[in-house]
């Protein structure tokens, strides 16, 4: 069934654009040259341009984290002097280690508490950075976030040491521990905790933290800050041991530095396998001598046009075509029809290619965005090249091979001798006949009028010499070039690959057996496929961002001990209420048991809340609770100044300096359950579900909640993209493939391989996040690739369907076969390279 297409016009643009190129050749060749010079100038501003951020780059760029984040900082800013840990979330410049008993066993026992506390004070005393002048050694004293100018020493692990004396005073209850009105969080300094079942305190604990916060305002200090976290990643590298405990540690620039690791170990990897694609490119460069001659053909092989389109795959289709172009005719002719077939399926591949990218970049994630930015506009340089830089050089090889230079050397290797003699032979060359136009081979015994042998007084190279009479055949105008139908062409006797494709492998698969048992192994695969697609997973793992053997890897992998139980979940009332009303605590309060009693939340024992505090310390006294500024605006202010928690309670409550009134103030809820990405995603849908129902303005933060947001979007964006990455590709394909039936088989390729792809990544223990979506996006590109080109071949071939499709086959079998290679060589480089 034929439709609108616009393949016919494409193919008659690139026929008159053969000669052109012919024409001009020279300067196409050239003037790319000069292009890339000039536009590799950018690469001065690449440092300036440079986004080394996880969090902008993995995240969406409206995600809601952002405004979260804007909201908690500007109430309770990063202050140097007055900072506790927990509190704020703008600490740039951290050190963070992870310690476990090196036999597994409880990090509470003495003598592990011990060690801890011998690497604590080393880290804290005994590291330091020198200043630019060499004047002073600044240890982590000089350089930490302190609270009235004295820095946290990770007091948790005296009071291990001590928990025996202090379990009079303080309860060890988990997660929260202390006094009625001093309560001290054991969630994010304990994980994997086991506990008394009496009274819920704190048995055994395998793993630790321990905080070392800097100072980051200034950027002369900041920079001293930044030199004591490596000076900490050195120590714990190279330089310290314990037969006691084991450390895992990160530090705020560690992923960042783990990125630009990946980057650098890309450069062996990219040596590999570009030298892999190298030697396979000029292997394919080479062709054989037809028979009854053996060895190289040192006149149609073509060893440089191979180098200069290293990676560039559709050179594979060219070439294929030119050697089934006519070598009888002018080198201008010979391009025609060249490009006349070659320029539609380049044509299609290289824009559906350049729309799967562009369409990509429809998404809310930067680092997506960015990718297929680049890919698409390589994309469109790729095919710019391919129509003016590759002709230019394909007619430049034409020309050599017309005046039968050697491939390499460019010295001519053949003598003049006079056609007639060979007149014959030419007459009996095999020809495509009119049922199969361009894609199948018989033998024809009259030679169509457009491939008549020229003149018997005419000449052409044959046998090695050095007559200067070898050049006049191109000294004259080459023929006006007319438009030659495509079942005209002449088709020389194919090579035995080739041929294997037209006479053995294309009669194969057309059998019925091998039919059958192919739509049996696709039905599989569907099949397959169906099961990984509906038992997806999403979620980024940060310690697939880094390779296996980097140092922060094992600190993701601990850090997940912490995720199982403990963390908070940061809660803030905006515009607080009045709480001298009855019916405000009220509502505050059910707003805390909302948060609370969820599958993600451990319950009251884990929130830490100044309001909670103060009404424990009410009723401690029996105090009436009334409605009375006195009760509840003069005495509380008091009690939050007086209380042994004042520190604390300070960091949580703004009040406005000139009505003395709380505007705003926030408490912290333990989350638990929230280790798998997708129990992520959910616990920060809904934590913000409840914090938006509220009659109040809630906002709601977490450390982590920039990864949610990636999961609570990756899915949406994947399903967008691929419907309108489908609908695309098959309006061009429809466009450029002049046929319905083969538009239909083209979205059942690209449906299949896109099923495909993201079925099997399931299967194969890859979850969905932003690194695979480019792989699916760029799945769309490489279906269109393929199918388009053997579905355009099958289709403008002529006969039966057996006959179209082995001429296809036939035609486009060999040269898809080495793109496939092209592709899958590099891989298989660079992931051995990367194993070694």
């Amino acid at each position: 069934m034929s439709v609108l297409s616009l393949e016919p016009l494409i193919r008659r643009i690139f026929e008159a654009w053969g000669p052109i190129a012919y024409k001009f050749r020279w300067m196409l060749f050239i003037s790319p040259f000069i292009l890339t010079i000039g536009l590799s100038l950018g690469f001065l501003k690449m440092n300036g341009l440079r986004v080394d951020d996880p969090s902008y780059v993995f995240t969406p760029s409206d995600a809601r984290w952002r405004r979260e984040l804007k909201i908690f900082s500007e109430i309770w800013p990063l202050n140097e002097n007055r900072f506790l840990p927990g509190k704020s979330f703008e600490t740039k410049r951290f050190v963070n280690v992870l310690i476990r008993a090196r036999d597994g066993g409880s990090i509470l026992r003495e003598e592990v508490l011990k060690e801890i506390q011998v690497l604590n004070q080393w880290v804290s005393n005994n590291i330091s950075v020198s200043t630019d002048d060499g004047r002073f050694n600044l240890t982590y004293q000089d350089l930490c976030l302190s609270y009235d100018w004295v820095c946290g020493g990770n007091e948790h692990i005296d009071m291990f040491l001590q928990r025996n004396k202090v379990g009079q005073f303080i309860d060890l209850s988990y997660p929260r521990g202390g006094n009625k009105d001093t309560p001290v969080y054991l969630g994010t300094v304990l994980g994997e905790v086991e506990l008394f079942k009496e009274n819920n305190t704190v048995k055994n604990a395998k793993i630790t933290q321990l905080f070392y916060f800097l100072k980051q305002e200034q950027s002369i200090v900041r920079r001293y800050s930044s030199d004591f976290s490596y000076a900490v990643e050195r120590f714990f590298l190279h330089y310290y041991k314990s037969n006691i405990i084991s450390v895992s540690f990160a530090h705020y620039q560690s992923l960042q530095d783990g990125l630009g690791e990946n980057a650098e170990r890309f450069a062996p990897n990219f040596l590999v396998s570009f030298t892999t694609l190298s030697i396979y490119a000029l292997v394919c460069a080479f062709c054989l001598k037809r028979k009854p001659q053996k060895g190289i053909d040192w006149i149609r092989s073509k060893p440089w046009l191979a180098c200069a389109a290293i990676g560039i795959d559709d050179m594979f289709i060219m070439n294929a075509c030119w050697e089934q172009s006519d070598e009888h005719q002018p080198v201008p002719v010979r391009m025609a029809q060249t490009l006349s077939h070659a320029g539609v399926a380049v044509t299609i591949t290289n824009i559906t290619d350049i729309m799967s990218f562009a369409i990509g970049c429809i998404t809310d994630l930067p680092g997506i965005q960015l990718f297929c930015l680049y890919a698409a506009v390589s994309v469109a340089f790729c095919y710019f090249f391919q129509i003016t830089f590759f002709c230019g050089f394909m007619a430049i090889c034409g020309d050599l091979e017309r005046q039968k230079r050697h491939c390499v050397f460019f010295y001519k290797t053949m003598s003049c001798i006079s056609i007639a003699d060979l007149s014959q032979t030419h007459k009996e060359e095999s020809v495509f006949p009119a049922n199969l136009r361009q894609f199948q081979r018989t033998k024809s015994t009259k030679t169509p009028k457009i491939f008549s042998a020229p003149p018997p007084d005419a000449s052409f190279c044959g046998v090695r010499q050095n007559s200067a009479e070898c050049g006049k055949v191109h000294a004259t105008p080459p023929p006006v070039y007319q438009h030659l139908p495509v079942q005209s062409r002449g088709h020389k006797e194919p090579n035995g690959i080739v041929k294997w494709f037209g006479e053995v492998y294309g009669p194969l698969i057309m059998t019925n057996s091998v039919r059958s048992t192919a739509s049996i192994i696709f039905l599989i695969y569907i099949i397959g496929a169906y099961y990984g697609c509906v038992n997806f997973r999403e979620g980024l793992n940060p310690g697939n961002l880094v390779t296996k053997d980097h140092y922060i890897s094992n600190y993701f992998e601990d850090i997940k001990s912490f995720w199982k139980s403990g963390p908070q979940l940061h809660v803030a009332v905006i515009d607080a209420p009045d709480l001298t009303s009855s019916k405000t605590r009220e509502q505050i309060l059910s707003i805390v048991a909302a948060f609370e009693n969820t599958e993600y939340t451990l319950g009251r024992e884990g929130t830490v809340f100044f309001l909670l505090e103060y009404l424990n310390y009410l009723d401690q006294l029996n105090v009436e609770l009334e409605d009375t500024p006195k009760l509840w605006h003069h005495k509380l202010r008091s009690w939050l100044k007086y209380t042994g928690g004042a520190s604390q309670w300070a960091s949580d409550i703004n009040i406005n300096e000139t009505t003395k009134i709380i505007q705003s103030f926030r408490f912290s809820i333990a989350m638990k359950n929230i280790v798998e990405p997708n129990n992520h995603k959910l616990a920060a849908k809904l934590m913000r579900t409840i914090a938006d129902s509220q009659p109040f303005h809630v906002e709601v933060y977490y450390e982590a909640f920039p990864f949610a947001d990636q999961y609570l979007i990756i899915l949406p964006a994947m399903l967008f993209n691929v419907v309108i990455s489908l609908l695309c590709m098959i309006v061009v394909s429809l466009l450029l493939v002049p046929s319905l039936p083969a538009g239909f088989i083209i979205f059942v390729s690209i449906v299949s391989i896109n099923v495909g792809v993201f079925g099997y990544m399931t299967l194969w223990g890859v979850n969905l996040d932003a690194v695979s979506m480019i792989s699916i996006i760029m799945s769309i590109g490489f279906a269109v690739d393929l199918s388009g080109h053997i579905v355009y071949a099958f289709v403008t071939s002529h006969g039966d369907t057996s006959q179209r499709v082995v001429g296809a086959l036939e035609t486009l079998g060999w040269p898809i076969f080495q793109r496939l290679v092209s592709h899958f060589k590099p891989v298989c480089g660079g992931t051995v390279s990367s194993e070694a």
